[in-house]
Formats: C-alpha cells, sequence, structure tokens
C-alpha cells in the first residue's frame, strides 16, 4: 500500500525547506526540514495540516485526567505537566523581552526534530485500516507543537495583550498588514480583491514560508463550541484551504476602534429596491447557437439576466441616492451615529455605490461602513474596466471624515441562482421567464472565490455572504467556522425572511457552530411582488436575525410608500469560549436589542432629492 509519508506531507506545506534561502534539496532528503521554521504560523500550517490529513484529532482525549490504561483503542492524551509545558513555550515564544530573537524556544526545536524523525510514517492512521492498538507516533508531536504555535499566536491581528512587548513576528506580521494603508497617497485604499496579486489586498496567510497554494493562515475571531476538530483545537489560528480554492482577505485596522461596550451597533437596513417589475428579469440571447443545438445541450434549462431597471437612468439614479440620503437623515434623530450601512443583493453598481458613500458619509461623519450587492465589481477605483457580474461592495473607514482614510473591496458570488417553475410563479415572474423552461440559471460568471473578514471593533470582525453561499456549505462555511467571524451579514434576493423558509436554517447552522450572529436581508422587491399575486398570506419580513442564544427576530419592512427601511441596534455580550485542550478564548458575540421603523418626512424626502439632483 502507497500510503502518504509525514515527510511528504511536510515537504508540500514547506516545499522550499523549513527555513528561508536554502538551496534546492536532494531527492528524499530531508535536511531542509530539519530546523524549525521561525515563523509559528509556519509550524501551525505543517503540523496542523497532518492532523487534519491524518484524522488524528479525533484520537484525541481532551480530559488531561484520564489514565492511559483507561484511554480508547489508538487514543493519545496530553498530561497536565506537558500542557503546562506547551503553554510555557508559547509564551516565551512570543515574549519580547525574554526571547528578543524571537526565534523558537528549545522545547519546540526538540519537538520539530521529533517531528522529523518520523519522516517516513504514515499519514494515514493504522487504526483506520488495521487492528492496532496504539496511537501514531507523532500525532502527539503534531498536536503539540499547533498548540504551542496557536499560544504564540495570541490574539494575533486582534486586540493586543498589554502584558508583552510585541515579538519581532508579530511586529512584522502587522507590518506586511497594514502596508496598503501607508502606500496610499490620497488616504484611499482601493482593490478588487479577485486579482491574483497581493496587494493592494493583505496577504493570503499569516505563513513566510508555507505553500499557500496547500494551506493558509488567518487569524480566528470565536471557537467552536461544539464538535472534535482542528478548529476546536485552536483558539488565536485558523487553518484554511489554499488560495486556488478560495482566496481569503483579513482587513485588519490601521489604527485604534472603539471598544464594543463605547456604544449599540447602529445599523440602518434599506431594502431597495422595493419594486421590482417582471422585464427586470430576461431570457439571456444565446445567439451563436441553433435552436436545435440549444435544445439538446440545454434541455430542460437556461440562462436569465437581471436587468437594474430601478437605476437604469440619471434620474432613477438620483432618485435613489435621495431615498437613502432622507432615510439616513431619519435614522439619525433615532440615535446617536449610524454605525453601518447595508443594502441588498444586486442592489446598485458600483458607480452608484460610490456616489452613494460620499452621499452618506457626509450626512453621518461617524459613518463605519457600507455594505451593498452589485451587479459590477469596483475594478473601475483602480483605472481599470469594472466586470460585471454578482458581487459583494464593501467600504470601511478608519477614523473620522478628516483621516480620509478607508479601503473599498469587492468579491464575487459564489454560486448561481437557480429558479425553478415554483418560484417563477411565486414573484409572478412567468412573463418574463417561460415556465416551460424547468430551471432558470443566473447568468453571472463565478470565476476566482473569495471570502473577506474585516475587523471593525477591538474584538470583533464582520463577513458577508451573497446569498447561495448562505445554503452550499462548499466552498466557503468550512473557511467561516474556521475563522468564525463575530458577525455575518447575508445579502439576498428573494422571498420572505421567516421561520419556515432556507435561509432560517442555514442561518441557524453558523449561529450553532462556530457561533457568529447572523442577518439575512433581502430587497422588497420580490415580496411585493409575492404579495400583490395573493397566493400565499401577505408577508413584510425582509431581513432575520439569528444568534447562539437561539434567538430568531424577523424583521418587517415598515408600512407605506415610498422609501422606508429599519434602523437595526446590536449591542455586544462578553463570551468565553473553550477549546478541546482546556483553552479558554474571551471573545464578543453580538446580540439583538431592537429595530426600528425609519420613515423620512415629506420635507427631508423632497430635501434630499433635490441635493442628489444637484450633485
Amino acid at each position: 500500500m502507497n500510503d502518504q509519508s509525514v515527510g511528504a506531507v511536510i515537504r508540500s506545506v514547506l516545499p522550499n525547506g523549513s527555513l528561508d534561502g536554502l538551496p534546492p534539496a536532494q531527492n528524499g532528503s530531508r535536511e531542509n526540514w530539519t530546523s524549525c521554521p521561525l515563523f509559528p504560523t509556519d509550524v501551525f500550517a505543517a503540523a496542523g495540516y497532518l492532523l487534519k490529513l491524518g484524522g488524528a484529532i479525533a484520537f484525541f482525549e481532551p480530559s488531561p485526567y484520564v489514565s492511559k490504561d483507561k484511554l480508547g483503542r489508538g487514543h493519545f492524551v496530553l498530561s497536565q505537566s506537558e500542557r503546562k509545558a506547551a503553554d510555557e513555550a508559547g509564551v516565551l515564544w512570543r515574549d519580547a523581552e525574554k526571547n528578543p530573537s524571537g526565534h523558537p524556544p528549545s522545547v519546540v526545536q526538540s519537538l520539530w526534530k521529533k517531528l522529523i524523525s518520523d519522516w517516513d510514517q504514515s499519514v494515514t492512521p493504522g487504526s483506520y485500516l488495521e487492528d492496532d492498538t496504539s496511537a501514531e507516533p507523532w500525532w502527539k508531536t503534531a498536536l503539540t507543537l499547533t498548540v504551542i504555535a496557536d499560544m504564540a499566536c495570541n490574539r494575533i491581528l486582534r486586540d493586543e495583550v498589554g502584558e508583552f512587548v510585541k515579538s519581532p513576528f508579530e511586529s512584522w506580521i502587522q507590518d506586511w498588514y497594514l502596508t496598503p494603508f501607508r502606500v496610499s497617497s490620497n488616504g484611499e485604499v482601493d482593490g478588487s480583491s479577485e486579482e491574483d496579486i497581493e496587494g493592494p489586498q493583505p496577504p493570503a496567510s499569516l505563513t513566510l514560508l508555507a505553500d499557500r497554494a496547500v494551506v493558509c493562515v488567518l487569524p480566528k475571531v470565536r471557537v467552536s463550541p461544539v464538535g472534535a476538530t482542528l478548529r476546536n483545537l485552536s483558539r488565536n489560528l485558523s487553518l484554511l484551504p489554499g488560495r486556488g480554492e478560495v482566496r481569503c482577505s483579513w482587513f485588519d485596522l490601521p489604527q485604534e476602534q472603539p471598544e464594543e461596550d463605547s456604544e449599540t451597533q447602529d445599523i440602518l437596513l434599506i431594502p431597495e429596491p422595493s419594486e421590482i417589475d417582471a422585464n427586470s428579469f430576461r431570457p439571456a440571447l444565446d445567439n451563436e447557437d441553433e435552436p436545435g443545438q440549444l435544445h439538446y445541450w440545454k434541455r430542460d434549462w437556461d440562462y436569465f439576466d437581471i436587468e437594474q431597471t430601478w437605476i437604469s437612468s440619471l434620474e432613477k439614479r438620483q432618485s435613489f441616492i435621495g431615498h437613502c440620503r432622507a432615510l439616513m437623515s431619519s435614522a439619525k434623530k433615532q440615535t446617536r451615529r449610524v454605525n453601518g450601512v447595508v443594502l441588498p443583493e444586486y442592489a446598485l453598481d458600483y458607480a452608484l455605490f460610490e456616489d452613494l458613500c460620499q452621499a452618506l458619509k457626509r450626512l453621518e461623519p461617524e459613518l463605519e461602513f457600507v455594505i451593498s450587492g452589485s451587479s459590477d465589481n469596483c475594478r473601475e477605483a483602480e483605472g481599470k474596466t469594472p466586470e460585471p457580474g454578482n458581487h459583494v461592495l464593501t467600504k470601511v473607514w478608519y477614523g473620522d471624515e478628516k483621516e480620509g482614510l478607508y479601503r473599498t473591496v469587492s468579491r464575487r458570488k459564489h454560486h448561481r441562482w437557480r429558479m425553478d417553475r415554483s418560484q417563477v410563479e411565486t414573484y409572478a415572474l412567468s412573463t418574463a421567464l417561460n415556465p416551460k423552461i424547468k430551471y432558470w440559471w443566473e447568468n453571472c460568471p463565478l470565476g476566482r472565490r473569495a471570502v473577506h473578514f474585516h475587523r471593525f471593533r477591538k474584538r470583533s470582525v464582520f463577513s458577508v455572504l451573497i446569498c447561495e453561499e448562505l445554503a452550499r456549505s462548499d466552498p466557503c462555511h468550512e473557511i467561516l467556522r474556521s475563522v468564525a467571524p463575530n458577525l455575518i451579514f447575508a445579502l439576498l434576493l428573494d422571498g420572505p425572511q421567516i421561520k419556515s423558509r432556507w435561509p432560517a436554517q442555514y442561518a441557524s447552522n453558523l449561529a450553532d457552530d462556530p457561533g457568529s450572529s447572523v442577518l439575512t436581508m433581502t430587497s422588497y422587491g420580490l415580496i411585493n411582488r409575492s404579495n400583490e399575486l395573493g397566493k400565499y398570506d401577505p408577508c413584510r419580513a425582509f431581513a432575520m436575525w439569528k444568534d447562539k442564544t437561539g434567538k430568531i427576530v424577523e424583521i418587517d419592512m415598515p408600512k407605506g410608500k415610498g422609501p422606508r427601511g429599519i434602523l437595526l441596534s446590536l449591542w455586544s455580550e462578553h463570551v468565553s469560549d473553550r477549546t478541546i485542550a482546556g483553552k479558554n478564548n474571551l471573545a464578543r458575540s453580538w446580540r439583538y436589542s431592537s429595530h426600528f421603523p425609519i420613515y423620512p418626512s415629506a420635507e427631508e424626502a423632497l430635501a434630499n432629492a433635490n441635493k442628489s439632483s444637484a450633485n
């Protein structure tokens, strides 16, 4: 049997050796891997990837009090003394005063040499293949190295541990991740985050030597409360797939942000477009093929395009901004500051997004972020032609308006929307999309997949999903469960957001594991079409909140006509997570407080409409 060896896995993760600048290794030689990597993240990548491939976590006994003679077949345990030694090694590795060189402590170097001594051992656990009652010799070594490396990166790119002077490694990583902020001449940090480059977006991994096509490492926010996998073992680092599968980006803060306890997080939800015409959905014409060929190759399906008829003219675009300005003006009367604004999937395009952000920031100088679905990406900010598709745009400001420091990023949707006959009928779209076609697929390019994590408070990070990404576990749910952001926004083009429909089910999954708070939000347009059709009882729920406590809140569109929105207020709770190795992790969880209907007065609506027209 040709099993993969420990050495082969280490070589795949660290293809050029465990230290920088080594000459090419001879075939089969382990010489370039005998020294321990200098970066704890590289050790975490190699040891963690070994544990994952070998399935060794399943054989780890979490309790240090279980005696060896009581262990199950092939199981192993870290004793209290071994855990204490691992903690001390991790602390020493990151202590710049006691370890100014930043080199791995002698304990770590000895463990690495022990791991390399098992170079030719099989990665596949013998207990999976035969009646083997002993644990593989490298399991405990790899797990101990993983725990130490995780400890050495305590709260990296998160809230700093004040009792420690930054290690050389930490300072280098922070400088590396914040470089894009300093290279900008005008305070602007832009980039589509869809090109195969490291800048202006931050690096795909905290590692220096690990092959990012094989494995990536990013910071971690929370520890999953259930399960027995690598993500239940670490509390500071997350092991992610290679960037070819999904390109992950961690957007850190260039300066200190407010504490979570300083105020509530007040977010203006704008469910536009509130009306969608059937003609906004159109069959995608394929003129290159004969109808007979189309019938053969696409027997029961076809593509549809979405035309943004609600912003198709200058007048409509100005009206869109005017409505949003009016909602912001009204929302400001209900709170000391509006922290964020969220619009649903496919609500606007990049040019309108930029105009909207500028308008809202003028009204609310302390606005921190705007998130919206878009029909193109932000390549225009780099002087390039925007790429059409289904994207999410995110703009985050850092500091107040005078500092002018912000970042704009975009990414593509991971999966196409498949609309079946029942959906066509529910949304009264039969006049546009022939129900004779069994499945109508959204006509949008997918391309390179990406997931973004935005740090917006000292201990808080949010991420954004686009519609089908909430329901389809591949490829991003493993990543979300590994990094475990505090807050997830899911932008939809969908029907009512109620407990009995699919968004509630999948939001609950992420609320349970990894414990994120989830907000799903759709535009009101399709809900309105369904209500007008009268096939089902009228429903106005365009958003839904779900968190770890089990709380589900359906958020209705305010009654009436004209621009309407919701001011959602959240508060942050201290929570304590624990790894399966017994390590405690202090974190934050965002909780629902209230939501308040926002109606602009007629005077505000008119005034903001006039300002938008003038601009």
